[in-house]
């Protein structure tokens, strides 16, 4: 009992802080359970005075979407019978349908079960869970429900606590690639030419421009050629599910923005958060404004850039990028976008 208490406590301090980095796609879970028949089943020798049970078992859960699951279950139970003088033993079989409270841990369930015991019967079960997240793939949760049996007309009830492990693709970063610098070469002077002192080609008795580069091209009186060119940057993170959080794996996408706006000093980004379309659109429009925030409170305090030159709004479920109904539909729809351009006067290099 202590090792499952401090599993527990394990298990809920570490949930605010184990990021959602799998798309869920089924669920494995190991569970333990106590079932508390009826009253009048405990004071009746047809059901040989059965009082209670525990069991252990395993169950099989299909994720739907970000609000639905489906769920299969097969235990094995140990009952005490006989006003808890012998034990006599059965299993139970049968499927769940879930729904995820948003916004929460909790969710409440709904199914249909068979029991194999003293008597053969099957029962309608409600109840409600929590699920505590303990890393990216194991989580812990918890249930209570209520059976009801259609045969007899009973109703037991009953508490479960289990591990979960998922399986599913893990999320990555995208990765954008940084531009290569152009390779500089130099031009060898004629032998022939007049003195050159800074060796870019205009004889010193025509430079007005002392002292140029000798990998940039100059005009006729020796003076640097600049053009005109676009420079941009642009920044994609994504958040998990009902979460404004900054995860580490995306600061690096958000160095990018900063160094690009330490190079280009005149330069200012809006910051756009989006969500995905699951739940209530007035939560959803704060909760993106919260996420491009978050983006914008990170540029600020650990990169150094100015309030001024930034600004953060929120457009909710306004503007999906996919509109279907997976996993991974929302989770592309739960970022933060940002694109900087500007026009940069540039060195024209010698080829």
């Amino acid at each position: 009992m202590k090792i499952f208490n401090m599993t527990l406590l394990a298990a809920l301090i570490s949930s605010p802080l184990a990021a959602e980095n799998i798309d869920k796609t089924w669920e494995l879970g190991v569970f333990g359970d106590y079932i508390k028949s009826s009253t009048h089943k405990g004071e009746d020798a047809f059901w040989q005075q059965i009082e209670a049970g525990k069991s252990i078992g395993l169950d099989l859960q299909k994720i739907i979407n970000d609000s639905w699951s489906a769920r299969f279950e097969l235990a094995k139970t140990r009952f005490y019978v006989n006003n808890g003088n012998d034990t006599d033993y059965g299993t139970r079989f049968g499927i769940d349908a879930l729904y995820n409270i948003e916004n929460s841990n909790l969710y409440v369930f709904s199914g249909v079960k068979r029991f194999n015991t003293i008597r053969n019967y099957t029962a309608l079960d409600v109840g409600a869970g929590f699920s505590a997240q303990i890393s990216d793939r194991l989580s812990f949760y918890s249930e209570a429900a209520v059976y009801r049996d259609l045969d007899y007309g009973f109703t037991d009830q009953g508490i479960k606590m289990g591990i979960k492990y998922a399986f599913g693709n893990e999320r990555k970063a995208p990765v954008v690639a940084k531009p290569q610098p152009a390779p500089i070469t130099q031009e060898t002077p004629s032998k022939k030419a007049p003195l050159d002192s800074d060796n870019d080609g205009v004889s010193n008795a025509n430079d007005r421009c002392d002292n140029t580069p000798a990998n940039v091209k100059v005009d006729s009186v020796g003076c640097t050629l600049y053009s005109e060119k676009e420079v941009s940057v642009n920044l994609n993170v994504t958040f998990e599910n009902n979460s404004a959080k900054i995860n580490s794996t995306v600061v690096n996408d958000i160095q990018r923005l900063a160094d690009f706006m330490k190079e280009y000093t005149n330069t200012n980004v809006v910051i756009e958060g989006h969500s995905s379309a699951v739940g209530d659109a007035t939560y959803n429009l704060k909760l993106s404004q919260e996420r491009a925030d978050a983006v914008k409170a990170v540029l600020m305090g650990t990169f150094n850039i100015d309030a001024s030159r930034l600004s953060a709004k929120g457009f909710g479920e306004t503007q999906l990028l996919a509109k279907g109904n997976s996993s991974a539909d929302h989770s592309v729809n739960r970022r933060v976008v940002a694109q900087i351009e500007t026009t940069v006067k540039e060195a024209v290099s010698k080829n």
